[in-house]
């Protein structure tokens, strides 16, 4: 019959396999990877697995000693500790969020190309406009837009090699036409890269725009659920949780191994049965089904 032990190797791994599985839920919300591969997160996570692993084997060890009577048993810790409800509780909720966020990551050749252009240092820069290339067309404003015109304009871009003339077509001015030689404009270009196109919107920011909106709207409801989570744990209850019982840990496990591989295909971007991102999806409740299990098992 298994009796749960515990020794130093139990709670060295127990931890080590918390706090990596934590750190991969927090390189991953902060973008540290922003695209394929996602290194960062999946060494955390891989590591994770290691100390889950061993956490098993030095349960099962630990367990064996305690059955052996000439063994001196290892002193066991009578209170619980009080930050294991917040380990668990936010855990959970970080966890589903970088599940959730990994969906949404660039693709590993849009990151790339953009990490190129960032070299060249692409972005938004203000220019004057030399000539027009076309009669300004007029829009008339509403109540969500101002009065514009759109002309198709010669613009002086001030490149690292030399100023050049660039036609752009159809660029935006507020409330009256353009002026060459007086109004200015606004586009994205690399200074040291002339093959880049002028463009009018160009933002390449898809994951920090990602990232700051979840910051802000996403983010609360994080803390709020971690938040929840946390006090409607009892200490006592998480406690029993740190010893191994392979009928109530050994699923739970399994369906967060399951939640990473599911994960994987948007991680290393390949396809599976023709599927990559839709699969992340399902690896979202995948904390939560694991923590459930736990509760309703132990």
């Amino acid at each position: 019959m298994y009796t749960p032990g515990r020794s130093a190797a139990t709670t060295f791994t127990g931890w080590g396999m918390v706090l990596s599985a934590g750190a991969a839920a927090l390189v991953s919300l902060a973008g540290v990877s922003p695209y394929p591969p996602l290194t960062a997160p999946l060494v955390l996570a891989g590591l994770a697995v290691l100390f889950a692993a061993a956490w098993v084997v030095a349960s099962y060890r630990a367990a064996a000693r305690s059955r052996d009577p000439l063994a001196k048993p290892y002193r066991e810790t009578r209170r619980p500790n009080p930050v294991l409800r917040y380990v668990f509780g936010f855990g959970i909720s970080f966890a589903t969020a970088a599940a959730f966020l990994t969906f949404f990551v660039d693709s590993g050749a849009y990151g790339r190309e953009t990490e190129r252009l960032e070299r060249a240092g692409y972005g938004e820069y203000e220019v004057p406009v030399v000539r027009l290339a076309g009669d300004p067309v007029f829009r008339e404003g509403d109540g969500d837009h101002d009065p514009s015109y759109t002309t198709d304009l010669v613009l002086r871009i001030p490149y690292e090699s030399g100023p050049r003339e660039v036609t752009v077509r159809g660029l935006y001015t507020r409330f009256e036409p353009p002026v060459p030689g007086r109004t200015k404009v606004e586009v994205y270009f690399a200074p040291r890269d002339p093959e880049v196109p002028v463009v009018e919107n160009g933002t390449r920011d898809g994951r920090l725009f990602g990232l700051v909106a979840f910051a802000i709207w996403g983010g609360p409801w994080v803390l709020i659920a971690g938040g929840m989570l946390t006090g409607n744990m009892d200490s006592d209850d998480v406690h029993r949780l740190r010893r191994f019982e392979p009928d109530v840990h050994l699923p739970a496990l399994g369906i967060l191994l399951a939640g990473l591989v599911l994960l994987l295909p948007v991680a290393l971007e390949f396809e599976v049965a023709g599927l990559d991102r839709s699969l992340a999806l399902l690896a979202v409740p995948a904390p939560a089904l694991a923590f459930t299990w736990l509760v309703r098992r132990s």
